[in-house]
């Protein structure tokens, strides 16, 4: 199945990953060109620099000839434009959105995009599901337990208190997915200051779950 994936961080490469040793054919645009460059290096994927709200941008990306297309920005208003123009311009059979603001959620059921990832309810169902006072818990496996999804409270002075995600240079295998503060659910970004008391959702290999934690709190 040929897919056109919208997006970037770490989300969109480690779902590339699996959907091309899945034998997928994968095309990703991305607005960032230092992020493109380094997609380019890192996955078996044709990769187009640009805004996907362009049409012209899709039409590099070969929309035409894709099966599937996801829209996983960070905005959910150009989820929805890229959804809408690939159903209504470019008869894509199924459309996938991202939805960042579970408020959105009635606005992209009412224009029918076939999938929808509400990832805040997600990862706030998963938290209220296994919410604990230890400092590090494994929540469980997912792909045949090749990847770890682990909850881990971040102290005072730990190596992450203070510091935003770009800050942390973490490896493109480990993606902080959630955090939770205040009894609040945040989606990080790169600019995400981490503070002592968050509680952080981390999914990585579980060879590198060691080195996410210390990176996180300072253990070894």
């Amino acid at each position: 199945m040929k897919l056109l994936i919208v997006g970037g961080d770490e989300l969109v490469y480690h779902l590339s990953r699996r959907l091309i040793s899945k034998g997928h054919e994968i095309t990703i645009i991305n607005k960032d060109r230092e992020y493109s460059k380094e997609l380019a290096r890192n996955l078996n994927a044709t990769i187009v620099c640009g805004d996907a709200v362009d049409p012209d941008v899709l039409e590099d990306a070969n929309i035409r000839e894709v099966d599937m297309l996801a829209a996983l920005t960070h905005k959910d208003q150009d989820n929805l434009i890229i959804c809408r123009l690939a159903q209504k311009y470019y008869k894509i059979p199924r459309t996938a959105a991202l939805i960042n603001d579970p408020d959105n959620q009635a606005i992209f059921n009412d224009l029918n995009i076939d999938s929808l990832f509400n990832i805040t309810s997600l990862l706030g169902s998963l938290l209220e599901q296994n919410i604990s006072h230890e400092e590090v818990t494994n929540l469980f496996m997912i792909e045949e337990g090749n990847l770890s999804v682990t909850k881990c409270l971040i102290p005072e002075e730990a190596p992450a208190d203070g510091k935003t995600l770009k800050e942390l240079e973490l490896p493109l295998s480990i993606v902080l997915g959630g955090i939770l503060r205040d009894g609040e659910m945040l989606i990080p970004r790169g600019g995400t200051k981490i503070k002592s008391g968050d509680k952080v959702i981390i999914i990585s290999l579980p060879a590198e779950q060691g080195a996410a934690i210390s990176a996180l709190r300072g253990e070894n």
